[in-house]
């Protein structure tokens, strides 16, 4: 949404076509209704893909940009990743009967007859990758030439996301969560709790012994589902709670960021955590370990698989005097990603085809 509306402040004329989308007052931004049919996602993704083309075959514009995968875009941000790579990452886990099963499975065919079309043919002019990791899986998966893909990291809002919140509600939240100021708080923001990796975290508390910390699990799904990895006598130390618009007082709350992805194309929670200042323990499937400086800014989990793994890396945070050099490190790391730098970024990429 920022990117938009400072496309709008700009000058430039903003078309969106989707399904859903907060309206915007800004006499520069358009929105287009998508009609989708909602029966299943491979009949919402495919009736969406046709519906939009049609759509956009009907005007003209300088830049089709897309964030789904379409059949019609000059430029495809590729903020999910590369789908064949997850699904790899994901049949892991799986039973080999349940792999099966995700092998047929329609809608999973046609994201990747999508994605191939988009990483393969000429259509599509630019790939936005959102991280070094996806320009590596999109190269190792699909015949697409590597000067076709930039790689453009996410911004973060580096005044939202400060150090200086904790001061202001640390305490406040704190209280809120009944969690006393002496425990060591692990925080986990993140929805699509399979990809995150939430199974393997909550299987590496059995691993925390004998330490006053508490895990805090901010995010959408089923919790009740996955909570039951957790050893029994651990969950009284374990909160669950639902997004809150107001997440940057949770960071400021936190002493630990952790986000063991099973794959993540990069994660902005991630950034929003190196801002506020906090320590990060992430996976090496995760490109947000792209930027990060293993045991100078953040952690790296080399297999997020490993319960054990995840726990050694939260242990080694719970020593405040590594917890304050690596937060500081932290903010001096997300200081190199404004938003502003993404919008530069985005905008020489439509310059440079508009030139062509």
């Amino acid at each position: 949404d920022g990117f938009i509306h400072q496309l709008a402040e700009s000058g430039h004329q903003v078309h969106i076509f989707a399904n859903r989308w907060t309206p915007s007052h800004h006499s520069n931004i358009h929105h287009h209704f998508v009609a989708t049919l909602h029966f299943n996602a491979f009949i919402r993704t495919l009736s969406f893909a046709r519906s939009v083309a049609k759509k956009i075959r009907e005007q003209h514009f300088d830049i089709i940009q897309s964030h789904e995968k379409t059949w019609t875009q000059d430029v495809y941000r590729a903020g999910d990743g590369c789908h064949i790579k997850w699904l790899s990452q994901r049949s892991r886990n799986l039973s080999p009967f349940q792999n099966l099963f995700l092998s047929l499975n329609p809608f999973h065919q046609l994201i990747l007859k999508l994605e191939k079309n988009i990483f393969e043919s000429s259509q599509c002019k630019k790939i936005v990758a959102i991280s070094q990791m996806v320009k590596n899986d999109i190269l190792e998966n699909y015949k697409c030439p590597s000067e076709n893909i930039a790689v453009v990291y996410n911004g973060v809002d580096l005044k939202r996301f400060h150090p200086d919140n904790k001061n202001t509600y640390r305490k406040l939240i704190r209280e809120k969560l009944e969690i006393p100021e002496s425990a060591t708080l692990i925080l986990f923001v993140g929805s699509g709790f399979e990809r995150k990796g939430l199974q393997f975290l909550l299987e590496s508390t059995a691993y925390l012994k004998n330490e006053d910390w508490r895990l805090l699990l901010m995010g959408k799904g089923k919790f009740e589902k996955f909570i039951r990895y957790a050893p029994t006598d651990k969950h009284p130390q374990i909160i669950a709670k639902e997004p809150d618009p107001e997440i940057e007082k949770y960071y400021a709350a936190a002493d630990i960021f952790i986000l063991p992805s099973i794959y993540e194309p990069f994660g902005n929670a991630n950034l929003e955590a190196l801002a506020t200042g906090l320590p990060v323990i992430t996976t090496r499937y995760c490109g947000a370990a792209d930027i990060i400086n293993n045991k100078q800014n953040g952690l790296v989990v080399q297999d997020p698989f490993n319960p054990e793994e995840i726990a050694e890396n939260i242990r080694s945070l719970f020593d405040p005097s590594t917890r304050e050099t690596m937060g500081k490190n932290a903010r001096e790391l997300a200081e190199q990603f404004p938003l502003e730098r993404n919008s530069r970024e985005m905008l020489e990429i439509y310059k440079s085809l508009i030139s062509k």
